[in-house]
This record gives structure tokens, C-alpha cells and sequence, in this order.
């Protein structure tokens, strides 16, 4: 009867875990910029408030086309100074799957931004849990897999 009960435990989990809500956003990385005269200065951060050192960095100007690459320094941080006005896309990514997008938008005029932007998450709220629940399903059908080979072997 055990044997029995423990696929179709191990199915309801994979089934609830995804749905069930969850705060474990322990490395979504979040995004803020704040103009200081002509530079635009970009701080990104994990959501637990560790800084991304030496992550890689592209801009892409308001055309669209890759303006500008590089890495945040080891607090974070990258600057950049835009030459045209529209709406600037900053995109980082930590190497380890960990990456956003930020939008910046450049007036026509060099008047510096009133306040720096607020963070924005790097995923949609439900994205996180969504992911961590594909991730334990996947291990524990390997596993299932991994027992049913056996089981078979032996028979």
C-alpha cells in the first residue's frame, strides 16, 4: 500500500507547488537608474540586496542597435552616457541565469530626472514560483524515472 501511495504523493506535490504562493525570490534582480547631468547611472541589486559584481551589461540606444557593453563594477553599478533622446533599454545578466531589463527614457532635453526610477522585478510575480516548480518537478519525475528502472531491473 505504500509503495502505492508514494508516485501519487510525489505527483500531488509536483501538481501544488506551483500553484501554491510562494515569496523565494531570493535572487530576481531588480533595477534602478537615476540621471546625474548628462550620465545615466544604473544600480542593479538581487532582491535580497547583494550586489551583481561583475555582471555583463548591454545598452541598446533608442534605435534599437547596441549602443554600449560592459560590467557593473563590483557594487553593482554601470554608467553610461546617452547621445540621443527616446526610450533605452539596459539589459544585464549575472552568467548564472539571472538576468532583466531595464527602460530608461531620455528627454529631448538635458534636464536630469526629477527622482531616480523605483525597481522594477525582474520577473512577473507568478514567474518565480512558476520556475522553482518546474524545477522540483523535473527532479522528482528523474527520480521517479530512476525508480521505476530499477524496479524493473530487479523484476
Amino acid at each position: 500500500m505504500q509503495k502505492r501511495f508514494l508516485p501519487l504523493l510525489a505527483l500531488a506535490c509536483c501538481v501544488a507547488l506551483p500553484l501554491s504562493p510562494c515569496a523565494a525570490q531570493a535572487h530576481a534582480l531588480r533595477a534602478a537608474h537615476e540621471r546625474q547631468g548628462e550620465t545615466v547611472l544604473m544600480r542593479f541589486a538581487y532582491s535580497d540586496g547583494k550586489a551583481p559584481a561583475f555582471a555583463a551589461v548591454r545598452v541598446l540606444g533608442a534605435d534599437g542597435r547596441e549602443f554600449q557593453n560592459g560590467r557593473t563594477d563590483a557594487r553593482g553599478r554601470f554608467a553610461f552616457v546617452p547621445d540621443a533622446p527616446g526610450r533605452w533599454r539596459i539589459h544585464i545578466s549575472d552568467g548564472m541565469g539571472h538576468k532583466t531589463e531595464h527602460a530608461v527614457d531620455i528627454a529631448a532635453t538635458d534636464a536630469p530626472a526629477a527622482a531616480p526610477a523605483a525597481p522594477a522585478a525582474a520577473d512577473a510575480p507568478a514567474a518565480l514560483p512558476l520556475r522553482a516548480g518546474l524545477g522540483l518537478s523535473l527532479l522528482v519525475n528523474l527520480a521517479l524515472l530512476i525508480a521505476l528502472s530499477r524496479r524493473r531491473r530487479r523484476a
